[in-house]
């Protein structure tokens, strides 16, 4: 995990660190990488990719909104702390969905509950972004967790459908059912496998994906567990 801090005022970054030093010690986790950058160029200069980053609404030149819209162009599962003092900023900085605000002088205690709630969202996005590799009889292909849409077992064949690409793989359904996120895929029918993120509408017995697009079954002894699950995965989004 990488940590960016970009303020110019260095001892609010230094203050940050060493309260994050404490939180990952008492949490018995490992200590991230840390970076700290005095201006948004000299952040978007670096070119490395960071986890959560801590911006300073109000700097000289580039401003921490325009930073933090900067770096979601090209990482947009950045988690970004807004810092301020100046609650006139905050509309403008909602645009882009800032993940918390902290109010300066930063409070050690707020910003560890806040820091529960980013690391469990950083796991989330981990576990998205899973790589996964498929195997079909020609060609091996790696592609992210997130973009499996569905999982269909038929014949004594394994599909696995993207919204791309459709591919038949060696591995059972069994497989990979101990290989994808319990809390994002649900076996809704002994022959399907479904990614509940691409879930548009629930039926008696079928399941709607992407507005529409697609359809599975819904087995009716599973439309219960199917409910609940969906739900959880609403209630975490």
């Amino acid at each position: 995990m990488r940590i960016a801090f970009c303020d110019d005022d260095p001892g609010i970054s230094s203050t940050l660190e060493a309260y994050l030093r404490v939180y990952f010690d008492e949490k018995g986790e490992p200590q991230p990488e840390y970076a700290s950058y005095s201006s948004g160029e000299e952040f978007l200069e670096e070119h490395t990719m960071t986890d959560i980053a801590f911006l300073d609404v109000k700097m000289g030149g580039i401003s921490g909104i325009e930073l933090g819209r900067k770096l979601r162009e090209t990482n947009p599962k950045l988690i970004i702390f807004m810092e301020t003092s100046l609650p006139e900023y905050l509309d403008d900085a909602m645009r882009f969905h800032v993940f918390r605000y902290l109010s300066k002088p930063i409070d050690r205690k707020r910003l560890f509950r806040n820091m529960d709630d980013a690391i469990e969202q950083h796991r989330k996005n981990q576990r998205a972004h899973k790589r996964i590799t498929l195997r079909t009889a020609d060609c091996i292909y790696i592609v992210e967790a997130s973009e499996i849409l569905y999982i269909e077992t038929m014949d004594h064949k394994t599909h696995v459908y993207t919204k791309n690409a459709e591919y038949s793989v060696r591995e059972s359904l069994e497989y990979w059912i101990t290989q994808l996120d319990p809390r994002m895929f649900f076996r809704t029918h002994r022959s399907f496998l479904v990614n509940m993120n691409y879930v548009t509408n629930i039926r008696i017995n079928k399941v709607i994906l992407c507005d529409g697009s697609y359809s599975v079954p819904l087995a009716g002894t599973r439309g219960k567990g199917f409910q609940e699950a969906y739900g959880k995965l609403l209630v975490n989004i």
